[in-house]
């Protein structure tokens, strides 16, 4: 009985090394299959946010303790301060101070008009851009604002409008291509698609269009950001991008280095200005066209002459139809730094050191440190004190901050 026993395990076991081996296919799981992950490029504009590499481009960049104990802080502030659907209210934020120490500084219309802020949505793409810059990861479990992160995209995918869509493209696109996980990147190309459909005849983009025809300045230079951060995202640009974007840059009026907001643009009411000079160059830079241009170097110079500085003040001054209106003297405007930042960290060297020298000497010597308020920055500026207020100001001042290591510089 035992021989017969030991011939037919032998049998069986000759029959059974003698069978194909399994094949992925014929293997069983418990579950569904993982899902397939995206096979992205290399960044070539989201910078080294994480660990070892953040510390070593922060040092490279000019960036030090005090830098990051402010990026700290205001963060912290942006999370004490976020709704519970994962969204900030720039005039709604003080519901979240502690109690009895609400903090002021709350947004208002669109050119200051004492009303709701209409841009609660790219507000909350650019306090979540804020967060993303310092590499903190969406839903992460061993993060701190892992889950918040994950919350305020989750928000942002309802995003609306025109500047909503532009910052939210972006989020999910840094969102990619730091995670690399193929969870936020169908948002990054629906985003990238929308907004190649609203592009202008005249090969950039209007915030007003289709209303009013031609491009500006201000919704470019949000639709260039996200589009060339997609790209790190795995959304393939269309060839004729960065020429297309170029040759409506060449039609605008330079003056004294100041740039106009769009082709003709006196024609409705509007006068070249320093911000949109510091938005134009940062376009260029992003694209890496036009940099040879006397425009460029115009706008350049103006920016080297305008770095940060916590100074303002104000005069009176007559304009037709509205009498004496308070205008700003000083160059005091955290969305003017945003963009002269992007614009002299591409450009390296002297352009860069200097310019973030007074930038960490503006923020973090005017950085709130008492209160509820600890963390935030005064909404001073122009567009932070009528539109944004203290939420905008706070997100744009941790971003400017994170520069080192936010962004590469993009090799050509």
């Amino acid at each position: 009985m035992l021989r017969h026993t030991v011939i037919a395990a032998a049998l069986l076991a000759l029959a059974w090394s003698s069978l194909p081996p399994l094949s992925a296919e014929d293997e069983t799981t418990d579950g569904p299959a993982p899902p397939e992950v995206p096979t992205l490029p290399a960044p070539r504009l989201v910078g080294p946010r994480l660990d070892e590499a953040r510390t070593k481009a922060l040092q490279k960049g000019g960036g030090n303790a005090a830098t990051e104990r402010a990026v700290t802080a205001g963060l912290d502030w942006l999370a004490r301060h976020v709704g519970e659907d994962g969204g900030w209210d720039a005039d709604g934020f003080a519901d979240q101070c502690a109690e009895g120490t609400a903090c002021t500084g709350i947004g208002k219309g669109q050119h200051g008009e004492d009303m709701p802020c209409p841009f609660d949505d790219a507000i909350t793409a650019v306090a979540t851009l804020a967060f993303l810059g310092r590499g903190h990861l969406p839903g992460a479990d061993d993060d701190p604002h892992g889950a918040l992160v994950e919350a305020a995209l989750e928000r942002l995918r309802g995003a609306g409008g025109t500047w909503g869509l532009a910052l939210a493209t972006q989020c999910f696109a840094e969102a990619e291509a730091l995670e690399r996980k193929g969870r936020w990147q169908d948002d990054a190309e629906s985003g990238a698609r929308a907004l190649l459909g609203r592009r202008q005849a005249d090969g950039a983009w209007g915030y007003a269009a289709p209303y009013r025809p031609g491009s500006d300045i201000p919704f470019t230079a949000l639709a260039v950001q996200a589009l060339v951060t997609a790209r790190d995202a795995g959304v393939e640009l269309p060839a004729d991008l960065a020429p297309g974007v170029e040759k409506f840059l060449a039609t605008l009026e330079v003056k004294k280095g100041r740039l106009a907001y769009m082709k003709e643009g006196r024609r409705y009411g509007y006068t070249p200005t320093s911000s949109n000079a510091h938005c134009g160059a940062a376009i260029r830079h992003l694209l890496g066209v036009g940099l040879s241009t006397p425009a460029h170097r115009a706008n350049m110079s103006l920016i080297a002459k305008q770095k940060p500085s916590w100074k303002i003040s104000f005069r009176d001054v007559n304009v037709p139809g509205r009498g004496k209106v308070p205008v700003q003297i000083g160059n005091l405007s955290m969305y003017q730094w945003w963009y002269g930042t992007v614009a002299t960290f591409q450009a390296g060297g002297t352009s860069w050191s200097g310019w973030y020298g007074k930038a960490k000497s503006a923020l973090v010597g005017h950085q709130e440190k008492r209160g509820c308020a600890t963390g935030s920055w005064d909404p001073k500026g122009t567009y932070e004190r009528q539109t944004g207020g203290r939420v905008f100001a706070t997100a744009l001042g941790v971003l400017i901050l994170e520069q080192p290591y936010r962004h590469r510089r993009i090799e050509r």
